[in-house]
C-alpha cells in the first residue's frame, strides 16, 4: 500500500461529530422546516409558521442560555465544588483505604467499588471524573491475581451504571423535568417515580457487581481464560514496576467525605417536596420561622421542599469555601479553583445553551404549538402504556448516540416529549407516563455512554488499562444484552405498578 492510498484511507475514516455540531445541525434543521411551512402556508391558531434566518440561529443561542441560567448556574455551582472535592484526593483516599483494606480478601473489594461509583454517577452523574479511580484498581487487581480486565470492567461499568440508574442526577433528572415542564407546567417533578429508580440502582448495582466477581473469579483459577491474557506480563511490568502512592485517608480527608455526602443530602432536602408528601406545611412554616426569627442566618431561603437550583447552587458555593478552608491554600488558590472547577462545566453550561435555542425557535417560529396541536389531536391517551414505555426506550438508545449529552439531550427533546407522555395515562388513573418517560431516558443514555466509540468512559478505560475498545466490547458484551432485558422488565414492571393507582414510576 503507497502513501497515497494511506492518506485516503485516513480521509474516508469518519469521525463522530460532538454534540455542539449535532444541536447546532437541530437548529439548522428547524429553520429549513420553518421555511418549508411558511411558504406552504401552514397555519397554528390562525397564525402562519413564522421563517426564521441564519443569524438568528446565533442569536438564540445566547436566548437559550437566557432561559436556562438557573440551571447552567447549578451546574457551574456543583463543578466547582467537585472540582475542589477531587484536589483535596479525599474520594481518591477513602476508595483506596476500602480497597486495601480488603487486599487479603480483594474480590470483595469489587462490590465496594462498584456501589461507591454507581452511588456517585445516580446522585451527581459522576462519569469520566471516575477515570482517576483506574490506576489505583489496576495495581490492586493484579497485586491479588486478577487481571487488568477485572480492573478496567469494575471502574467502567461501576461508573457507567450510575449515571443510568440516576436518582437525583441534576444533569437528567432535573433538566428533563424541568424540560418537560416548559411545554406544559407541573407535569413533571423531579422527585416522580424516585422509590422506583432507587430499587432499580440497588438491583442493578447488585447484577453489575455480580458479573465483575463471577470473571475475576474465573480469571484467577484459569488465567488463559483472561481477555488481557497476551498482554499479562507486560501488564504487571507496566503497572507494577512502581507501586501506586499512597493517599492518607487523614481526618481531614474524612471530614471533606463527610462534607461532600451532606451536601448531596442537602441537595436532596431542599428540593424534594416534604410538604406535598406529608400533607402539610411544616417545612414551608419552618422556613418562614428561621426567616423571622433568624434573619443573621438568612431571610430569604425558603425551608426544605421549597428551595430552586439558585438556593441548591448557594448552598454548594458555600460547601466548596469550607472544603477549601479545610484544605486552606491561600485566597487566591481557593478563587482559581473555583473558577477552574466552573469552567470545567462551560461545555456542559453551552450544550444546554444550545439544546434551550432549540425550544426557542420552536416555540417563536409556532411549530412547537403545531406539534402540540397534533399530539392534542392524536388519540395517544389511547396508547397502550406498556408499548409506550418499550418504544420510548429502544428510540432514546440511538438518539443517545447521536445526541450523548443528558443534560442537552432533555433540554432538546423533552419540551415535546414531556406533553406527549403527559397524554398517555395509566388505565383509568391519572398518572401518566412523563417520569416512567425519563427513567427510560436515563436507561437508554447510561446504555449508548458504555458501548458507544465515542464515549470518554470506554475510550479512556482502553487507554489507561493498555487495551482496546474491542476488547471491552468483546468482554462486556453478554453483560450489555442482559443489561438491555433487565432494563426493559423493570420498565414493564415500573408500568405495571402504577396501575394500583399509586405513582410509584
Amino acid at each position: 500500500m503507497n502513501n497515497n492510498e494511506i492518506k485516503m484511507k485516513k480521509k474516508r475514516k469518519f469521525k463522530v461529530p460532538t454534540s455542539f455540531t449535532i444541536l447546532f445541525f437541530v437548529l439548522v434543521t428547524i429553520m429549513i422546516v420553518s421555511w418549508i411551512l411558511h411558504y406552504s402556508g401552514i397555519k397554528v391558531e390562525n397564525e402562519k409558521i413564522k421563517a426564521i434566518g441564519i443569524i438568528d440561529l446565533f442569536v438564540s443561542i445566547f436566548q437559550g442560555f437566557n432561559d436556562k441560567v438557573e440551571i447552567i448556574v447549578f451546574v457551574m455551582s456543583i463543578g466547582a465544588f467537585i472540582f475542589i472535592v477531587m484536589k483535596s484526593k479525599s474520594l481518591d483516599a477513602l476508595t483506596q483505604k476500602i480497597a486495601w483494606k480488603f487486599k487479603d480478601k480483594t474480590i470483595w473489594a469489587i462490590p465496594i467499588i462498584v456501589v461507591f461509583l454507581s452511588f456517585c454517577g445516580s446522585a451527581y452523574g459522576m462519569a469520566e471524573e471516575a477515570l482517576g479511580f483506574h490506576m489505583i484498581v489496576i495495581p490492586l487487581m493484579l497485586v491479588a491475581g486478577f487481571d487488568v480486565f477485572t480492573a478496567t470492567i469494575t471502574v467502567l461499568l461501576g461508573g457507567g451504571i450510575g449515571p443510568m440508574l440516576a436518582t437525583f442526577d441534576p444533569f437528567l433528572i432535573f433538566t428533563a423535568s424541568a424540560a418537560a415542564n416548559s411545554s406544559q407546567a407541573g407535569i413533571s417533578e423531579p422527585t416522580d417515580g424516585l422509590a422506583f429508580r432507587i430499587i432499580a440502582w440497588f438491583l442493578v448495582t447488585g447484577f453489575t457487581s455480580a458479573y465483575i466477581m463471577f470473571y475475576a473469579r474465573r480469571v484467577k483459577r484459569n488465567p488463559s481464560l483472561s481477555y488481557t491474557f497476551s498482554t499479562l506480563e507486560e501488564d504487571k511490568k507496566f503497572f507494577l514496576k512502581e507501586q501506586i502512592n499512597e493517599v492518607p485517608l487523614t481526618k481531614k480527608r474524612i471530614s471533606i467525605c463527610v462534607i461532600f455526602l451532606l451536601m448531596f443530602l442537602l441537595m436532596i432536602a431542599y428540593l424534594f417536596p416534604w410538604d406535598t408528601l406529608i400533607g402539610k406545611n411544616i417545612f414551608e412554616n419552618a422556613g418562614i420561622w428561621v426567616q423571622e426569627n433568624m434573619p443573621f442566618f438568612t431571610s430569604l431561603v425558603p425551608g426544605f421542599g421549597h428551595g430552586d437550583m439558585y438556593v441548591v447552587a448557594g448552598f454548594f458555593l458555600i460547601g466548596s469555601l469550607i472544603v477549601s478552608i479545610l484544605n486552606w491554600e491561600g485566597e487566591e488558590t481557593f478563587v482559581e479553583d473555583l473558577l477552574t472547577g466552573s469552567k470545567d462545566m462551560i461545555g456542559v453550561a453551552f450544550i444546554i445553551s444550545i439544546a434551550g435555542a432549540i425550544t426557542y425557535l420552536l416555540s417563536e417560529t409556532g411549530i412547537k404549538s403545531l406539534m402540540l396541536s397534533s399530539i392534542n389531536g392524536s388519540n395517544s391517551n389511547a396508547m397502550n402504556p406498556f408499548a409506550f414505555i418499550v418504544i420510548t426506550f429502544l428510540l432514546f438508545i440511538p438518539l443517545s448516540f447521536a445526541l450523548p449529552s443528558t443534560s442537552g439531550f432533555s433540554t432538546a427533546i423533552f419540551p415535546v416529549w414531556g406533553p406527549l407522555a403527559n397524554s398517555v395515562t395509566i388505565g383509568s388513573t391519572s398518572i401518566t407516563m412523563v417520569s416512567g418517560s425519563i427513567t427510560a431516558f436515563a436507561f437508554a443514555n447510561g446504555m449508548a455512554n458504555m458501548v458507544s466509540p465515542a464515549s470518554g468512559i470506554v475510550v479512556g478505560a482502553a487507554q489507561i488499562g493498555r487495551t482496546s475498545y474491542g476488547t471491552i466490547m468483546k468482554g462486556t458484551w453478554k453483560f450489555h444484552l442482559s443489561l438491555l432485558g433487565i432494563n426493559i422488565a423493570l420498565l414493564l414492571i415500573g408500568t405495571g405498578l402504577n396501575y394500583t393507582g399509586s405513582h410509584i414510576f
